[in-house]
């Protein structure tokens, strides 16, 4: 009889344990309902198919999840947030209850799928703002993840895509906020992080897209793979849609990587700071069809353009190694198209800085083969804070036969170059209008000819009375050289190295028509 009656409260025990339990996690759901609809503001929906509840472990399960938000949210009008499942685990009652904050050890979203729709050009029916969210307790998360998840932003229509996340894992710890730092720019602070995007792809303007095959980041570094930058069209159809000269570009970098990183947003400014950037093996093919009207509008110099950008940036040293670089005209008159080469391209840029606390000398070192058999060299430095955009530029071109530059002068310049530059030294120094520099340069048999309008025969004499003119370097100093000076006006609609050539072009002229001599 005791023993009967033992079970019999045991099983009642057992019975009114469990159905307490049951009505405890019934009221927690009910509480986190009436939560999300009193914390939550209006302009954003959610739905999911079923709340899971685990009160011995703290553990939260939101099923087949669905969150829309409408309104100006920055550039966005409508975030659509859809996920398989959303975990949280590990919430502290302890911390709760004793110290009136929300803590879990993590939040897991599995597969969520983010899409942003950016607001129309005419949004006087949006409403500009949004409440901000109240807090009245700090949340804290030791980690946050999202598994499988995939990004996509389009216009407004959403029919056309902005930028398209295929995959994205992505790991972050030590997540915090609190009711002073949900109203900040950044809303939350955290501590380390991974990120891994893969297939990336989206426009970049008008003319132009971009494809990343793998972007991973974490605190200390970046690494980008398979990177493409491209004219979304073909030549022919560029020139067709286009009226004005524009470069019709092909870019793929196999491997960059970012070393020691690091970003702030200051009065709504970004902030960027690297440590080094390391560039392997690029492909750079540039193509511009001379066809086309030329754009008058002003090119600023590029210490106005860095100075000028729309963010603060800071590299310590930004390294590229085995690169490759072409630059192709297609001159009037459907002649063939002349190409300029620049093969196993190395440079070093150094104090690249836009911070205004920064006036150190932007440092660019250039080195490569040129057109097949040339040596090619530049160092070419410059204050981005300084007003008058003044800049130094000095280099050196060696043993080219010129005869290799025949592809691109003869359909460009309807000249055939003869005969080989052993060493040439130039130095220029300049501003916004106008530029002024030295040049000295031992050659051999240097002879220029006069093509006709075909490309095909050479005017014999006005060749012969030009070349008249032309020192073949026979009469040099006794070290080889033949010198000359480079005193030229920029064309302001035109692109710095289009000063660095007429530059060139002015101080070549000099060297081999004048006195040669050292002034």
């Amino acid at each position: 009889m005791n023993l009967k009656r033992i079970i019999t409260w045991a099983l009642g025990i057992i019975i009114l344990s469990l159905g307490l339990y049951f009505l405890a996690e019934w009221q927690m759901k009910k509480a986190i309902v009436e939560f999300l609809e009193r914390k939550v503001p209006d302009h954003i929906q959610y739905s999911f198919d079923e709340l899971n509840i685990n009160l011995i472990k703290g553990d939260l399960n939101f099923e087949n999840t669905n969150v829309n938000s409408t309104g100006r949210q920055t550039s966005s009008c409508e975030i659509i947030v859809k996920t398989d499942e959303i975990f949280v685990k590990g919430f502290s009652y302890w911390r709760f209850f004793s110290k009136n904050e929300i803590h879990a050890r993590n939040i897991e979203l599995v597969k969520p799928s983010l899409n942003f729709k950016t607001c129309p050009k005419d949004t006087t029916n949006i409403s500009q703002t949004n409440k901000p969210i109240n807090l009245l307790k700090p949340i804290s998360v030791e980690e946050i993840v999202f598994r499988q998840g995939s990004v996509e932003i389009t216009d407004s229509s959403g029919e056309e895509n902005l930028l398209k996340v295929e995959t994205i894992e992505f790991s972050i710890k030590d997540v915090g906020t609190d009711p002073i730092q949900i109203k900040e720019y950044i809303p939350f602070k955290f501590e380390d992080y991974d990120l891994a995007f893969s297939n990336v792809s989206g426009p970049s303007g008008e003319f132009e897209e971009f494809f990343i095959g793998s972007y991973t980041m974490d605190s200390a570094s970046i690494e980008i793979l398979d990177f493409k930058f491209n004219t979304k069209y073909s030549k022919s159809e560029l020139s067709e849609k286009i009226r004005y000269e524009r470069d019709y570009l092909n870019l793929e970098i196999p491997s960059i990587r970012i070393n020691e990183h690091d970003f702030n947003v200051v009065d709504e400014t970004l902030y960027l700071n690297f440590d080094t950037i390391t560039v392997q093996k690029p492909r750079f093919d540039l193509y511009r069809d001379k066809k086309l009207l030329e754009n008058q509008t002003r090119r600023p110099l590029y210490a106005e353009l860095i100075r000028e950008l729309p963010i603060k940036i800071g590299i310590g040293q930004v390294a590229i190694h085995d690169g490759y670089l072409a630059y192709e005209e297609n001159a009037p008159n459907n002649v063939r198209p002349g190409i300029l080469t620049f093969e196993d391209l190395g440079v070093t840029v150094t104090n690249f800085s836009n911070m205004q606390e920064n006036d150190d000398m932007v440092n660019i070192k250039i080195n490569s083969a040129f057109m097949g058999s040339g040596m090619f060299d530049l160092d070419w430095k410059f204050k981005v804070f300084d007003p008058r955009d003044e800049f130094i530029v000095s280099g050196g071109l060696s043993n080219l036969e010129t005869s290799n530059l025949n592809d691109f002068l003869i359909p460009n310049a309807r000249l055939r170059a003869e005969g080989t530059i052993d060493q040439m030294y130039f130095t220029i120094s300049g501003g916004e209008y106008t530029a002024q520099g030295d040049i000295k340069m031992n050659y051999e048999d240097f002879k220029l000819q006069l093509l006709d309008k075909e490309r095909d025969h050479v005017k014999k004499i006005i060749s012969f009375l030009g070349n008249l003119f032309i020192n073949d370097g026979s009469r040099a100093d006794e070290n080889g050289y033949r010198y000359g000076t480079i005193d030229v006006e920029r064309n302001r609609n035109k692109s710095f190295f289009n000063y660095l050539w007429i530059g060139l072009e002015d101080g070549l002229i000099d060297v081999i028509t004048g006195s040669g001599k050292k002034k």
